[in-house]
């Protein structure tokens, strides 16, 4: 047989059959990766994520991946006569489906998929070299198919996602009129005292500034955790963690039938839709804030991955393998080099999702501009009033804004670069407010802005967070904006949790509503005189067993979570820490606002000590630790 298309088959068969190939492939591919991602749920933090859409997305990319290998293959033979066209491409095809299939188990090591895939690719070819225009035939007959798979798979999720979102506004009751629109910003691993408006010397976030100076700002809010999951949960819930009772992924269905429900919470998403809101979350933290984390319930529209051919590539098998071993490498290696050379910025915008303590293959990130994109553009589909609940990630590890973003500090620590994320998503909270002004929607638009959590940035000798309840870790901003409802440049000194933006939120649109844990903050604003008594927050760490290893080198100066879980409360200008296993750490952060020094020790601070312990441990139900 010709090698080179003779006679009996052109080399539009030959494509036309590699096209079915890799459909199939791809649709394979799709439905193990749906499966597996859910099988090795404990894996979920260094794992790349999927949803549905891969379905569709995975067979695009291979049957590309597969025709721009054909071609290369096929244009080499026209130099090289002696190659063996077809028998290369058999080989090079069966061996990657092969690969492909054995891989994203996620339960082999890679170089075991790959010595497995050689010996299917070389089995596979011995049988089809003298079977090749059969097998050709064959597949280039199954094209129709393959093709039709393909649009049922593409029209179902695109399809069933616009239908039901279709379905679930038609069912909205009418909103109030004159209803404000929500719009509730986190700001990933935000620490208040790096903002300009809490006191920061560098002038990281003139946008927020300006917002607080018209709103309300609370100077000492407190998150539920330091991590991004139990935290997300409070905010959309109200609760805390010990209530809410999610403190890291739980087991999941195999087929996606159930998902988290957060012990049957009320979501913020499900009360706003209650008032008749369009409800919408946008997320770039794709790990932890995510429709397959439960966070879709009462979010009309979610959308958090595949923002961008990118992230689409990266998300398939061979763009997980393309990523794990050349994207991982150093800015300065040559792929990297090349790749900038040709212009994939975007394709070099790394992320820490899918990237663990042994490495990994890193994600694309989503930057704070492809947010604003997502939400303008859902916006402007329906004047319906409407709540928006978006993460931006681009404070979090690693730091920094994107490709030639200006970097207004000397590059000279990670706090730098730290601070160059904070002053990229202030840029991107200035644009996102200036485009809902031009759309006339700013005005009645009630505006929050919070954090999750913290960052170490090695206070305490600690790098991230999710490690230990210290201040910098759970100290967040929180401020609120509504122009003839929220008081102007008002500064509110009492300590609170930021887990009552819920409650908080409902009760300024009916201020009879209790439909979440209160009290609601807007309570502190409309005091005329001396505060009354506000609850204390609380912040609670699960132990992790598995924190990567740079987060447990300073295990002999601080407890972490790595040893034991934790639990804090705020009272006054007192914090006090307990850790199951090493007990007991009391701070004056007003004057010692880095926590320094332990008093829990201290003669003169036992009684403080043991008074607040006492409350700490009211504050639990009994048997939480």
């Amino acid at each position: 047989m010709n090698e080179h298309f003779g006679e009996r088959f052109s080399l539009i068969d030959l494509l036309l059959a590699v096209i079915s190939f890799g459909i199939a492939t791809g649709l394979i591919e799709g439905v193990g990766l749906m499966l597996f991602q859910r099988l090795n749920w404990a894996s979920w933090g260094p794992m790349i994520h999927v949803a549905w859409p891969i379905l569709w997305i995975a067979p695009l990319g291979d049957a590309i991946f597969f025709l721009v290998l054909t071609i290369v293959v096929t244009l080499l033979g026209r130099f090289v006569p002696r190659l063996r066209t077809i028998t290369v491409l058999t080989f090079l095809l069966s061996a990657l489906a092969a690969y492909d299939f054995l891989t994203l188990t996620a339960r082999l090591y890679h170089w075991s998929c790959f010595l497995l895939a050689i010996g299917v690719g070389v089995t596979f070819t011995r049988w089809a070299s003298t079977r090749e225009e059969s097998v050709l035939r064959f597949a280039r007959r199954t094209l129709v198919f393959a093709v039709t798979a393909w649009c049922v798979a593409f029209v179902a999720v695109r399809g069933g996602g616009w239908l039901k979102e279709k379905r679930e506004l038609a069912s909205l009751s009418q909103p109030s009129p004159g209803a404000p629109n929500v719009l509730v910003i986190v700001v990933d691993t935000l620490r208040a005292d790096h903002l300009s408006s809490y006191g920061y010397a560098r002038p990281t976030s003139p946008n927020i500034d300006h917002i607080a100076e018209q709103g309300t700002l609370f100077e000492n809010a407190i998150s539920t955790c330091s991590w991004s999951l139990p935290s997300h949960v409070s905010l959309i819930t109200g609760l805390y963690q010990f209530q809410h009772g999610v403190t890291n992924v739980q087991p999941m269905s195999v087929f996606g039938s159930s998902v988290p429900s957060f012990k049957g919470a009320l979501t913020l998403g499900e009360a706003f839709e209650h008032h008749g809101y369009r409800t919408g979350a946008f997320s770039a933290n794709r790990t932890w804030f995510s429709h397959d984390l439960g966070f879709g319930r009462g979010f009309i529209h979610f959308e958090d991955y595949f923002h961008s051919p990118a992230d689409m590539w990266v998300r398939t098998l061979f763009g997980r393998e393309f990523s794990r071993i050349y994207l991982s490498r150093s800015a300065h290696s040559k792929p990297k080099r090349l790749l900038r050379w040709l212009g994939f910025n975007s394709l070099l915008d790394l992320d820490d999702e899918g990237v663990g303590p042994n490495g990994g293959a890193p994600g694309v990130r989503k930057r704070a501009s492809e947010v604003n994109r997502e939400v303008l553009r859902w916006v402007d589909e329906d004047r319906r009033p409407f709540l928006v609940f978006l993460n931006y990630f681009d404070v979090h590890e690693p730091y920094g804004g994107p490709y030639r973003y200006p970097q207004p500090w000397p590059q000279k620590s990670p706090i730098d670069q730290y601070d160059d994320g904070v002053k990229y998503v202030d840029d991107s909270i200035g644009i996102l407010t200036t485009e809902l002004e031009k759309r006339g929607l700013l005005g009645n638009t009630i505006v929050v802005i919070t954090s999750d959590h913290g960052e170490g940035l090695w206070q305490h000798g600690l790098p991230t967070h999710g490690e230990a309840l210290y201040r910098e870790q759970i100290h967040v901003p929180l401020i609120f904006w509504y122009p003839g409802h929220v008081p102007t440049g008002q500064r509110i000194s009492a300590n609170v949790t930021n887990a009552a933006i819920p409650a908080t939120l409902t009760s300024i649109l009916d201020e009879g509503d209790r439909e979440f844990q209160g009290p609601p903050l807007n309570a502190l604003w409309k005091e005329t005189g001396s505060a009354s008594p506000w609850p204390n927050p609380l912040s609670e760490l699960a132990q992790d067993k598995y924190l990567p290893k740079q987060n447990r080198q300073p295990q002999s100066k601080v407890p972490t979570a790595n040893t034991g879980s934790m639990r804090t409360m705020v009272e006054g200008q007192w914090q006090i820490i307990e850790h199951a296993k090493y007990g007991l750490q009391l701070y004056d952060w007003k004057r010692d606002p880095g926590e320094l020094q332990n008093l829990s020790l201290s003669s003169e601070r036992r009684e403080i000590t043991r008074s607040l312990s006492s409350q700490l441990q009211s504050a639990f139900p009994p048997g939480t630790k």
